[in-house]
């Protein structure tokens, strides 16, 4: 009877212990060696409880999706790098790294959490995020440092994200992510203050997504602001259905090239749609906006279908843009045509081909684009 309830410990220790750390397995390791001394059971059965929690241990390894780092707090490490090919009749064809990425996060408290991601291409280091977060309760979340400004549904999604390899004229023009915007290329991001949040839970999903923000309106990486006035952006998002959302942005700021410059007016407003089903997809996004006395304008709408279930998927999109809507014939259109091979959630390739009708010239620059995404 005592051999049978030491038999019966020694199971529910193994289901109990086999799942936990290094330590856990030195204590099941100590106990199989105690029960061999004691003739409880035999060195052979010892030698199979361990091969089991071996062999458990690697299958869980197998379909283990993440992994932590213990330092002082658990930290998430994760990354990407994207590597293109561009075949474009108004340059040379090249092969680049576009992107190289390395983002840090984790959790001080319950309530306090952080964020870095640094972006490394040739000889340069970029910070790209730096924020400490602040989750007040389930509906407002405070963020303080360097982020991307709330505004365009496009701006906000990851690069590993977008169905296209290029975001629409439009957002690179008016988020801070090309040389079309009076701040230049700044990826979209500048440093301050936001809270964000969501209202109105459903079953799986909320209706209301809300984000506003005050920053510098410098863009990242300066130390100092140009000016005494703040920027501030807004985005608010309504899910009627899970797969639907439409939203509103907006951004009123001011810009000077440096403390002793004149300001400018940097102002923008934007509408967007989006259905995401698992077949088909299509988005869609309006924006004007001014540096100055330059208004701008410009729209964009995408279609996505997969032909082979979460697999290949079949992209369209039109983007137009008018960097100056006072000057007639001034639009830019780029019809893009494109393939999207996931060869698994870490891994794909996209493929396109940009048809670009430029209403102030007749230039050959068509261009055939690939690019292929490895995350970890």
């Amino acid at each position: 009877m005592k051999n049978f309830i030491l038999l019966i410990w020694l199971a529910v220790s193994f289901f109990i212990l086999a799942p936990l750390s290094f330590a856990a397995e030195t204590d099941m390791d100590r106990l199989l060696d105690l029960l061999v001394e004691k003739g409880v059971v035999t060195k052979d059965d010892a030698i199979g409880f361990r091969a089991d929690l071996a062999v458990k241990k690697q299958e869980e390894k197998e379909t283990q999706k993440e992994f932590t780092v213990i330092a002082g707090k658990p930290i998430k490490i994760s990354g990407y790098t994207q590597l293109r090919y561009r075949n474009d009749k108004s340059a040379n064809d090249v092969f680049d790294v576009r992107r190289a990425r390395f983002n840090l996060q984790g959790d001080i408290t319950e309530r306090f959490d952080y964020r870095m991601q640094v972006e490394s291409g040739g000889t340069a280091v970029t910070l790209l995020d730096a924020i400490v977060g602040y989750k007040v309760n389930p509906y407002l979340k405070l963020i303080l440092g360097q982020t991307l400004i709330p505004f365009s549904q496009e701006n906000l999604a990851s690069n590993t994200k977008l169905e296209t390899i290029n975001r629409s004229q439009i957002v690179e023009a008016v988020t801070g992510r090309s040389a079309n915007d009076i701040l230049g290329n700044k990826n979209g991001r500048d440093v301050g203050i936001q809270a964000s949040g969501s209202l109105l839970p459903k079953a799986d999903y909320n209706l209301i997504e809300y984000t506003f923000g005050i920053f510098n309106g410098a863009g990242i990486n300066v130390s100092a602001d140009t000016n005494e006035q703040k920027d501030y952006a807004g985005r608010l998002v309504f899910h009627p259905f899970k797969a639907w959302s439409i939203g509103s942005s907006y951004y009123a700021g001011s810009y000077a090239a440096s403390t002793t410059s004149s300001n400018i007016d940097r102002d923008r407003y934007g509408l967007e749609f989006a259905y995401a089903g698992d077949t088909v997809s299509f988005k869609g996004e309006y924006i004007k906006g001014n540096d100055g006395a330059t208004n701008k304008d410009g729209w964009y709408l995408q279609t996505g279908y997969y032909f082979i279930p979460k697999k290949f998927q079949g992209v369209f999109k039109f983007d137009t843009y008018d960097p100056d809507i006072k000057v007639n014939k001034n639009e830019k259109n780029v019809y893009t045509l494109g393939g999207n091979w996931y060869f698994n959630k870490w891994a794909f390739l996209q493929v396109n081909y940009e048809f670009k009708d430029e209403a102030a010239k007749e230039t050959d620059n068509n261009a055939l684009i690939g690019q292929l995404t490895l995350q970890f």
